[in-house]
């Protein structure tokens, strides 16, 4: 866009008018898709599709030039797309001594008062309301100490738990119901409210059995399908390749030459070097120095390797079935696109669980780059949620891309009105030493811009989720999703009694 001074009112006016129409007839291409959606909820479908028709386009020099006026230069639009163009062009139009009437008809309520109250209401009847003043929820990982522990869910709740979340890739069904049972005794002491949050685990990819093995640079690792567990170190006196062993087995018929593999959190990079018969080789590419060792069940990813595998496994409908009644917020792992949260919802009708909420993670490429189908088919059967799973997304997208991805995944979900759940990491150093490290603290204050923060065990966890209370509390007065809050400074110069002549 080039905008010249002598016209730059009607310049502007045009290239806003020229978004204005893309963005309905961007509600018109996904209609199909707005008219699935809960009627409650089509406000905020027409809005996400509004939003990703202003996204369709670079309009950096359109925003330099609404700032230069001190007009909205649409950096905060995401929940009232249409509203904030029509008030831009309103505005502009005023500063021209005209009037602005739109010819076209407003197909929705959203506005710059609604649109923000809309997420607050989806996110209070998704994950409750907050305990303490902070605007964000605290959600919190169980260990086994909560099933065998009644008091350790006593203090969790009192020091600011909002939710907990049960990951059944972990323990067992009678230690998952005696966490549940032992959360609602600490609510019924505290007077606090606290949601279940069942992590059903999704399709595990990971190293099967094995003996433990160190790996380095320029190292050759042989998968071979149908092996049962078997390792053996390159500098043996043997000299025999590591060979190993991968689940789930749908990666043998997927994977191809290039293809990268990481293994363990992407503490170790890989390439395919070789597909055969019944199995495939990669080259270790990078590792930490001095090698790293691979045990079983290390989690794998390969982010460019096109995967058919269902997101519900046999065994997340076993544990719907024995916990979903149970459960205040069903989370699905490992959504790859809107096809896996219908399957969801095709259960929990069958369970007769249309009443509990549901959280996708984002997790994959894919997921990532489905996110618009996925947040349509989640408005389908509200109230709906989604996790951005820092952990696997960085190894998926490249840790150089995740602080990019995880804004865009805020901003969308903000138009679509959709609570984010901000995941993995947060605070992890104070959770296992009992003091985290200034850059934790600095990710913890980021994360105000969700509706809900999780944490994972550790034996500092109560203290842990009292210090990310504090801190939500404190950031929570100066930002309110992208948008600076202007409280009163404490600092000479604003504060009279810091004045001095």
């Amino acid at each position: 866009m080039t905008f010249e001074p002598e016209s730059i009112h009607s310049d502007l006016i045009d290239a806003l008018s020229e978004l204005r129409t893309s963005a309905l007839e961007t509600e018109d291409e996904f209609a199909g898709s707005i008219e699935r959606v809960h009627p409650k909820y089509r406000d905020s479908a027409r809005n996400l599709a509004h939003y990703l028709a202003l996204r369709r386009s670079d309009v950096r020099e359109l925003q330099d030039e609404l700032h230069f006026l001190g007009l909205s230069a649409l950096g905060r639009s995401e929940p009232c797309v249409l509203s904030t163009l029509t008030n831009v062009i309103a505005a502009l139009k005023c500063m021209m001594g005209e009037e602005y009437i739109a010819e076209e008809p407003v197909t929705t309520t959203v506005n710059a008062r609604t649109g923000p109250m809309y997420l607050s209401d989806h996110a209070r009847t998704l994950m409750g309301t907050p305990n303490g003043e902070r605007s964000a929820r605290i959600m919190v990982t169980m260990s086994n100490e909560a099933a065998t522990d009644p008091s350790h869910l006593l203090e969790l709740v009192r020091s600011g738990m909002d939710i907990m979340r049960i990951n059944t890739a972990h323990d067992n069904v009678d230690a998952w119901k005696a966490m549940i049972d032992n959360l609602r005794a600490a609510e019924q002491q505290t007077g606090k409210k606290c949601k279940v949050y069942i992590d059903l685990g999704g399709p595990k990819f990971r190293l099967g059995p094995m003996d433990r093995v160190r790996v380095r640079k320029g190292d050759v690792i042989r998968f071979a399908k149908g092996l049962h567990g078997y390792a053996c170190d390159l500098r043996s006196p043997s000299e025999e390749t590591i060979l190993l062993s991968c689940e789930p087995e749908a990666v043998f018929d997927a994977v191809r030459v290039g293809d990268p593999l990481w293994i363990n959190d992407g503490k170790v990079s890989s390439r395919v070097i070789e597909v055969y018969d019944d199995g495939f080789a990669v080259e270790i590419i990078r590792t930490k120095h001095g090698g790293a060792w691979l045990r079983a069940e290390k989690g794998i990813n390969l982010p460019d390797t096109p995967m058919q595998v269902d997101a519900l496994t046999n065994d997340d409908v076993q544990h719907l079935e024995q916990l979903g009644h149970l459960a205040d917020i069903i989370g699905m792992s490992f959504v790859r696109s809107a096809r896996d949260i219908a399957s969801l919802f095709n259960q929990m009708e069958r369970l007769g669980l249309t009443d509990r909420g549901v959280v996708a993670k984002i997790e994959t490429q894919d997921g990532f780059e489905h996110l618009p189908q996925i947040l349509f088919e989640g408005l389908r059967h509200p109230p709906f949620g989604i996790m951005v799973a820092r952990g696997d997304l960085a190894v998926e997208i490249g840790f150089e891309r995740l602080a990019e991805v995880q804004e865009e995944i805020l901003w969308l979900c903000e138009a679509a009105h959709v609570p984010v759940i901000w995941a993995t990491q947060v605070l992890e150093g104070m959770a296992q030493k009992g003091i985290p490290s200034r850059a934790e603290v600095s990710d913890a204050a980021m994360s105000v811009r969700a509706e809900c923060v999780m944490l994972n065990k550790g034996p500092y966890i109560v203290d842990t989720v009292q210090f990310l209370s504090d801190i939500l509390h404190r950031m929570a007065e100066h930002h309110s999703k992208k948008r600076s809050l202007l409280r009163k400074l404490s600092v000479s110069g604003v504060r009279q009694d810091l004045v001095t002549e």
